[in-house]
């Protein structure tokens, strides 16, 4: 069973509501919540925050983290999360934010940087990843970044949630 599945199957037996903020995902977390048929039980949506304006004006995230940290990290992740689930009135989120690439790398922050935040209930974790492709074509590694990156945001929090059902 796919993680989606999963996540479809936690969500409804909790009664539990999700949204998404992307910004280097392009709005693939939300394609994969809703490739799973009564989705809409729980998700409400997504918003897809690729410039800084819209991560500022939507979601919610500070000027001063934008500037001091920057769109990519750990900061920005996790006003990201928490400003998406105050918007859209969920208890669950995640977000993703990083560098697809081929460009805009450097070597603090190589391409294939991806912070995802998660958040369920009032816990919120910020993860940090560098996924890696050699793909010789840089569109389709870009792409394959942006979708590791996706998938991973959805195993978090399918993580996340098997935890708090535990706990």
């Amino acid at each position: 069973m796919s993680v989606e599945f999963k996540l479809k199957e936690l969500m409804t037996e909790k009664k539990l509501t999700l949204s998404t903020a992307e910004s280097c995902t392009g709005g693939l977390v939300a394609a994969r919540i809703v490739n799973v048929p009564g989705s809409s039980e729980y998700f409400m949506g997504g918003v897809v925050s690729y410039d800084n304006s819209v991560k500022m004006k939507v979601l919610n995230v500070s000027t001063e983290t934008l500037l001091k940290y920057g769109a990519v990290s750990e900061e920005t992740a996790k006003e990201m999360v928490e400003g998406v689930k105050k918007l859209m009135g969920t208890e669950c989120a995640v977000s993703t934010t990083g560098i697809a690439g081929p460009s805009g790398g450097t070597p603090e922050k190589p391409v294939g940087l991806v912070y995802i935040g998660v958040s369920v209930k009032e816990r919120t974790e910020v993860y940090r990843f560098v996924f890696k492709d050699n793909h010789p074509d840089p569109v389709k590694r870009r792409n394959k970044i942006r979708r590791k990156a996706a998938k991973k945001a959805l195993k978090l929090l399918l993580a996340m949630l098997k935890e708090e059902k535990n706990g």
